[in-house]
Order: C-alpha cells, then structure tokens, then sequence
C-alpha cells in the first residue's frame, strides 16, 4: 500500500475537506483517488476540474466551467457525497482573492458534508491564507511493488513478442531497483528506451537505466554522471576495504529490508593521496549496480548556480529524487570544514547534518578526504558513516598488484617485467605514482617505436621523488590521526 494514500486516508478519515496533493504524476494519483472515491463514498461522484475541459464527472462534461469560479460553484452547489479533484488550481489562487474565498467557502462547506477538493499540483505553493484550512500531502514516487509490477508487465510484452529473457531473479531485482525514485512515466521511458527492438534482455541493459537517471542530474551545474565502469580488479590490494563492500553489495535489496538491515549511509575514505580513494568510490557504484554522481564542491561555491546553500540543497533535493545512487563527494574538506568563518559553509554543513540524519532515500555517500584534521567532528560522529578507512601508502604485495593491474591493461607482457623487484623498488610509492612511472614509460618506448622495457620504468624511478618523500610529516600526522580513529583499508602491514 501506497504511503502516501495512507496519509491521504487518515486526513479524510479526520473529517478534512481540503487536501493538496503535491506530484508530478496526474494520471497515477487520479487513479488512486478514483479507487479511494469507490472505497470511501460507495458511488461514482469523481469530479475532475483542468483548466481546458473545465469540470467532468467522469468522461461526461459539465457545461460552463472552464473557469475555475465556474467550477468552484459546481462544486458547492453539488448536494451529493463526492470527490472534486482540481488540477490546475493552485497557480491562479495566487492572483486571485475572489478563488481563494472560493476555496475557503468550500473548506466551510464541506466539512461534515463527506465532500473532498482535492488540488493536484506540482509544487506545494499555496496562498499564506489558505495553509490553515489545507493538508498538504507529498505524493511518493512509486514503491518497490508498483514498479516491479511494471517492470513484469514488459517481460511479458517482450517475451510475447519473441524477445528472450536471460536475466536471473537477481539481475531482475537490479533492473527493478534501477528505476526507483523515477515517475511511473518516467520508469515507462527508461525501460521502452532499455528495450526497444532488443532481440536479447540481458543484465548490461541497466546501463541504459542509468542514462535516464543522468538527464534528470544535467539541469545541476555542480552533479557529474560517471560512465565508466571500473572493477574490483582494477584496484590493488584494500582487502578489507573490498570485503566490506562485497558484503553490502545488495544492501538496497528488498531483501534487506525484509531481514532487518537499516540503509547504509556512506563511507568516508581518508588518507594518502593518489592510493585509490576516489578509485573506491567509482568501484562501489559498479559492484552495487548504481548510478555514481559526483558533486564538486568547487563549483557549488562559485557562484555560478546560485548563492552555494542553495545550490547545496538543490542539489541533495535531486539526488533524492534519483535513488538508489552513490553520491560521490571528492575531497569533502574543501567544501565542508569547520577551519572556516564563512556563513555558507556553517550553512551547508548544517544542512548536509541534517540531510545525513534525515533522509530516507536511498543515496549512500562515497566521500574522500586528503586532511581529514580539517573537518568538523560532528561529521566524523559515530552513525554519520557507516565506516570510516584509512587508506595508506600501498604495502609491498599492493605494489605488486598495481604494477600488474597497469601493464596488464596496456597490453604489456607481464613475463617481461619483474614485478616483485619493481615493487621493492618502488617502496613508499602510491598507486597513482606508480602508474604515471608505467605512462611515462610507454611514451619513452612509443617514440621510438619499440615495446615497454623494463630499463625504461628504472629510468624514470631515478629521477622521480614520490609524494612520500616531499610531503613526510603530512603523512605522518595522517596516518597518527587515523591510528585509532579509522579502519585500516589493508590488512596488509609489510610495506
């Protein structure tokens, strides 16, 4: 059962008269109020107003009330029980005192009367005289059960039309949960786009899912929609990292809910540059099977969309509507800190708290943070994230890992290279170092037109000084501050 038809529920029940119903979806809560009408008044009086057909009682219009006064007095003058949904109301009661005494003689009228005005809108703008008589009711975009309902009924269209189906119960879920937080009429497009002349339903047909979900984030200046599907492979070494991930990969799952298991919120990835916290973040999102946004906190304090708190919460208002997602905060401290007296930022940190604590959408938070020392410690409380981990310099076998993630996906040889001697070598090197040694590498044999040598990556190990080195005592206040604060990404210690 819907929640939101439970709310409207209890208001009627509670002898209110006037009910504002704030969706985007028209024809999907008319078609819950037209049961409810049944259910409620036990006949037929649905009256539905806009402002081109004017007012009907089912498919029959009622002459002269185009106008929505016209209407209005339709409606007070009705004698019977009945349900009178007006869709295009509430903009004109802005400019017009003559509806909203209409509106307010109606509220008068019908209490006791079993008659209901309903105003359907998208936004929940309504006249400051007016707000005492009305509840105002957000309709809730459609549950896991409506649109799994949907989501069957193409299966069976597809398969009547000669389209086979090879998609297992789980990958079915995904492709349930790939829509959620769209409209009805939206998670309709989304599939009809997925499926259109596919002769073969398989799981990698989510991808158009996500595309859906990437036009609705294009209207923020400051969210990204990532594309690029990176693995569990393509990350060296944070073993426990991985398993903590692995372990929640269907923590969104109906599933889940059904055991017991709350929504995780986040995670927050701290610790040395360039060793694979923003690696982390885009691996969730393909493990999980989400969409991965990223909101760059940069562009949220320009300017360039608005003063930056308004921009902020927009911008967390639309990643509610696109659950499930991963949203990906990268280097949280620059945008979210207490070391600041700006009012924005005690602004946005106050909001994005309240956000955390508050939000009931399926979004899990994927931050990274350089120098963690700069953020405030209500952020850093216990329940803000479901864990905090402490990725360090990569440890010898890490090394190992990454030299072979990065060769391999060059089409380089790994017979031709000794990989433990590079990774002792390379002691005190992070990830991302390493693979800009192995770049550079390949430009060297490239122009002169020959594969990657070995000797080529000891050349450029001679004249390179890692990050470890130039930056000695940051790493060290890192790694003393999360020493009992953070767990370990690596169970490995042997660097």
């Amino acid at each position: 059962m819907n929640a939101s038809l439970n709310r409207i529920k209890d208001s009627l029940l509670a002898g209110q008269p006037i009910v504002q119903i704030v969706s985007f979806e028209e024809k999907r809560v008319e078609g819950f109020l037209k049961k409810l009408g049944q259910q409620t008044l036990k006949n037929q009086n649905y009256f539905a107003w806009d402002s081109r057909n004017g007012l009907s009682r089912g498919e029959v219009p009622l002459p002269d009330s185009v106008l929505p006064g016209r209407a209005l007095d339709a409606a007070l003058a009705c004698a019977e029980p009945a349900f009178f949904v007006f869709k295009d109301l509430t903009p004109r009661l802005r400019d017009s005192l003559d509806l909203v005494r209409q509106v307010r003689e109606c509220y008068l009228q019908f209490k006791g009367s079993r008659k209901f005005l309903f105003l359907l809108s998208p936004d929940d703008s309504l006249p400051a005289s007016l707000k005492k008589e009305v509840d105002i009711i957000h309709f809730d975009l459609p549950d896991y059960e409506e649109l799994d309902a949907l989501f069957n009924r193409f299966l069976e269209s597809l398969t009547r039309a000669g389209a086979q189906v090879q998609l297992a119960a789980e990958e079915k879920r995904s492709f349930v949960t790939a829509v959620q937080g769209l409209t009805l009429d939206e998670a309709t497009k989304a599939y009809m786009k997925a499926f259109q002349g596919q002769p073969r339903i398989h799981a990698a047909l989510i991808e158009k899912i996500h595309y859906e979900k990437k036009q609705l984030i294009l209207k923020e200046n400051v969210l990204e929609f990532f594309t690029h599907a990176l693995t569990m492979e393509d990350m060296g070494g944070l073993d426990r990292l991985k398993d903590w991930l692995l372990k929640r990969r269907k923590a969104f799952s109906k599933e889940a809910r059904e055991f017991g298991l709350d929504k995780p919120k986040g995670i927050l990835t701290m610790g040395v540059t360039g060793c694979g916290k923003s690696l982390a973040s885009k691996i969730i999102a393909t493990l999980w099977n989400l969409p991965l946004f990223r909101m760059d906190m940069n562009l949220v304090y320009s300017g360039i969309a608005g003063p930056p708190e308004d921009v902020f919460a927009r911008s967390l208002k639309t990643m509610d509507s696109v659950a499930p997602a991963i949203l990906w905060i990268d280097e949280i401290e620059s945008g979210i800190s207490d070391k600041t007296s700006d009012s924005s930022s005690s602004r946005i940190l106050g909001y994005f708290l309240t956000w955390m604590q508050e939000h009931t959408s399926e979004i899990f938070i994927a931050a990274t943070a350089n120098r963690i020392d700069l953020l405030p410690a209500e952020l850093l409380r216990r329940g803000r994230f479901d864990q905090i981990f402490f990725i360090d310099l990569p440890t010898r076998r890490e090394r190992e890992e990454i030299f072979r993630i990065h060769l391999r996906k060059r089409g380089n040889d790994l017979g031709d290279f000794n990989i433990p001697q590079l990774a002792q070598i390379t002691k005190n090197w992070s990830g991302s170092e390493i693979e800009q040694v192995i770049i550079s590498g390949m430009y060297e044999a490239f122009a002169d037109g020959r594969k990657l040598k070995e000797d080529d990556l000891f050349v450029i190990f001679g004249s390179s000084v890692p990050l470890a080195t130039t930056m000695e005592e940051q790493i060290k206040k890192v790694r003393s501050w999360a020493h009992n604060r953070a767990a370990r990404a690596s169970s490995d210690k042997e660097y």
